[in-house]
């Protein structure tokens, strides 16, 4: 499913071909040329007719790390050489023809490509210029000269870039298309010419110009190919007079004559005249790049990420597409948001055939996808979960990143452990795992059968040219290329999660006669609630502990002596809560590899030495003695270590040292750091050309997050209808409450529905 909006530009060079009575209009278009092209565009200065050895002393100086120089031997004329004295490793580029004398304005060449690949058949883009009274900018005389910046600015804003074809080219400045040469050139090689030959020049050689801007628009139009005039690039000669003859004779024309009774510069001059005589200077209206995030709707780590991300970076704009369902049917529906606040969406689709885990293929899902990327200009994608997706998001053919969050879609209980961590998964195993397995309880209605195809699928798909792999950690691409092997040659960028949490560090707590620990965050079974039973009795007598935010994980293990639990607390109150509690350690007793873990950061930033299971990322980030104590997830190992710093809190003191000067990775590093992984230019035809913007029929962003999205427009007896159907089914699946809980909440659920709908009736009727 490739949905690029035009075919991409191909490579391309600037050529500059340079006589020997033009050497000195270089000091103007050299710098120009040099701070106006893209890096990525080659650019070759032409000597024809001299010794080139002349050209470097007058160049500037960074031009010698990046302008080539070659000579042309067999031409007397500019574009014979160009066009047939070129170095053969150019023999595939698109060549941007430039004489000296010109400059040329910011992204010039990138804007020139973008317009003559915006539709099939175009041959030739040329800008406006004030060589030219048929291409300039104002009519009111063709050699005036204008403020380059200033003009370049208000073209950005003002122009229409409608691109009209016209019958001739400009002699100053023109982009040619590779393909549309080749078809000439096979014309004439049928014709048994030996090489592209063009007319012969006139005596004296400068005369073949006319007949070159002649002959090519009429060569290239029988050929089915046109020559296009940009209304959005003026580029200022400072020499126009060399060429006012050539064009004043080619403006003689017919067809040129034709085009000036009506000539569809007009109302663009007339509104740049009447701008020129305001004060204000207008900027650029280039759009940022549009990314898109896909995930899903379950909170957590991974939803914190995107939402980081979304509100740090400001180069680009982030679209969210999530999708949003229930137990047994994870994509129910896919809502497309501004950002990662779930608030109104700005659009949303239902599934006629709900997506219970990952569809391998989906041809709605498909649809879905055109669209957003057609209607918001979309450049790249940031995969960080393809739950409730389809796989048809690999194969958009846009620059596209999985960011590996865990161990999803190869893993249907996301975290690689079935009795240890997973080093293999072949069906025998994997048919096990889903009966035996603890941790495989979200895809119950999937077999083991279908979850090999979904493997081989993405397998397939993840390591084609546009899709790479983005690890917050070394072990996860260690545990991801030791489970599929069809990754073990891709390459997986470790880009560590950002984090701009900054609390005051917590003072170097007193020891007291039991130490005090910390265990922060979640404490569901893949963060190690059994060990935490099995550990307990190990080291009751000597340790204080303090469950903090472990939600309905501390329920089994609440009321034990020396034990805190603390169910819930909201993030704002956290550094008041550990400061009550003063704790010596924290500990982390994840079973399965974490790919990062905020909250090993978040104890750190407090300056609150660590003891963590030996697995994934802990691993990686965990310095022994340095910064935190690592141990096997065994209860006896992790008692050990707790018993010994209880013994000997000295061993704490250097690893304080080192957390006071510890220092996290903002977002924004991270950010820039995926925009190198996903380079876009810095115009592109999504957000260059009118109509491929988003639509302007967005609702309005709310300030205030809300669980539910409802219709306004909907009757409020269809919302009570909805709401309960809705909520029924989430009561029914859910394997969070038990029967008689569900029973019961069902009944008031059921209760309070009807005596609100009997009001509304009663309400409609007075």
């Amino acid at each position: 499913m490739t949905v690029h909006i035009q075919t991409l530009p191909g490579p391309r060079i600037v050529c500059i071909p340079v006589t020997a009575d033009e050497i000195d209009f270089l000091s103007v278009t050299c710098p120009s040329v040099l701070q106006n092209t893209a890096t990525k565009t080659e650019i070759v200065l032409l000597a024809v007719g001299f010794d080139p050895a002349l050209l470097p002393p007058l160049l500037p100086a960074p031009a010698s790390a990046r302008i080539k120089i070659a000579c042309a031997t067999g031409s007397s004329d500019p574009w014979q050489a160009v066009l047939r004295e070129l170095p053969p490793n150019y023999a595939e580029h698109d060549l941007l023809l430039l004489r000296p004398g010109i400059e040329v304005p910011w992204e010039w060449d990138t804007r020139l490509a973008l317009a003559a690949y915006r539709q099939p058949g175009i041959a030739v883009t040329v800008p406006m210029c004030n060589s030219s009274s048929f291409l300039a900018l104002l009519e009111s005389g063709a050699i005036e000269r204008l403020d380059l910046e200033r003009i370049d600015r208000l073209l950005l804003a003002h122009s229409p870039r409608r691109d009209p074809e016209i019958p001739i080219l400009f002699s100053g400045c023109a982009y040619l298309r590779r393909a549309a040469l080749r078809a000439l050139e096979s014309r004439l090689i049928s014709q048994s010419a030996a090489s592209l030959h063009l007319p012969p020049l006139e005596k004296g050689g400068r005369g073949g110009f006319r007949q070159y801007y002649q002959w090519l628009p009429a060569a290239f139009r029988e050929q089915g190919w046109s020559v296009v005039s940009c209304d959005h690039i003026y580029v200022q000669d400072h020499a126009p007079e060399r060429r006012q003859q050539e064009m004043a004779d080619i403006e003689n024309l017919e067809e040129v004559r034709l085009i000036g009774r009506a000539h569809p510069l007009t109302g663009l001059r007339v509104a740049i005249r009447e701008l020129l005589k305001q004060a204000v200077t207008s900027a650029p209206k280039i759009r940022p790049p549009v990314q898109l995030h896909i995930t899903h709707s379950w909170g957590g780590g991974l939803d914190y990420w995107v939402g980081q991300y979304c509100g740090t970076d400001k180069v680009r704009d982030n679209l969210v597409l999530r999708s949003i369902g229930t137990w047994g049917a994870f994509g129910q529906r896919i809502a497309l948001y501004r950002s990662a606040v779930m608030d109104q969406p700005l659009r949303y689709w239902d599934l006629d055939y709900p997506i219970r885990a990952t569809a391998l293929a989906h041809l709605q899902y498909r649809a879905i996808l055109r669209e957003v990327i057609a209607d918001f200009g979309v450049e790249a994608l940031l995969i960080s979960s393809l739950i409730g997706h389809a796989l048809d998001a690999l194969t958009t053919g846009l620059p596209t990143v999985i960011v590996a969050h865990d161990y999803y879609p190869f893993c249907p209980a996301i975290v690689i452990r079935f009795n240890e961590v997973c080093s293999h998964c072949e069906l025998e195993r994997l048919e096990r795992c889903f009966v035996e397995n603890e941790q495989n309880r979200f895809f119950r209605n999937v077999s083991a059968t279908e979850w090999l195809s979904l493997r081989r699928r993405f397998a397939q798909l993840a390591v084609t040219e546009t899709v790479r792999f983005a690890v917050p950690s070394p072990a996860v691409a260690r545990h991801w290329q030791t489970l599929v092997s069809e990754l073990r040659d891709s390459s997986f960028t470790v880009i560590p999660h950002g984090l701009d949490f900054a609390p005051a560090r917590l003072p170097a707590p007193v020891a007291g006669e039991r130490l005090r620990v910390v265990i922060l965050g979640s404490l569901a079974p893949q963060k190690g609630l059994v060990l935490l039973e099995q550990l307990w009795p190990l080291i009751a007598d000597r340790i204080d502990l303090y469950l903090v935010g472990c939600d309905g994980g501390g329920e089994t293990v609440q009321g034990q002596p020396g034990m805190t639990v603390i169910p819930r607390y909201h993030h704002a109150e956290l550094p008041d809560l550990l400061a009550s509690i003063q704790p010596e350690v924290g500990l982390l007793l994840s079973i399965w590899p974490e790919t990062f873990s905020y909250t090993l950061s978040e104890l750190w930033l407090f300056g609150i030495p660590v003891v963590v299971t030996d697995l994934g990322s802990f691993g990686d980030r965990i310095q022994p003695g340095v910064n935190g104590f690592v141990c096997p997830p065994r209860a006896d190992a992790v008692a050990e270590r707790l018993l010994a710093i209880a013994a000997d809190r000295a061993c704490l003191t250097p690893i304080r040292e080192w957390l006071a000067d510890f220092r996290h990775r903002s977002v924004a590093e991270m950010v820039a750091d995926y925009h190198a992984l996903l380079p876009l230019p810095v115009i592109s035809a999504a957000r260059y050309f009118p109509g491929s913007t988003a639509r302007s029929d967005q609702p309005a962003m709310e300030d205030v997050p809300r669980a539910l999205h409802i219709d306004v427009r909907a009757p409020f007896g269809q919302v009570l209808q909805e709401f309960g159907q809705y909520v029924g089914q989430k009561l029914v699946t859910t394997p969070r409450l038990r029967s008689w809980q569900k029973r019961g909440l069902a009944a008031l659920l059921r209760l309070g529905l009807r005596g609100a709908t009997v009001v509304t009736r009663i309400r409609s009727r007075s």
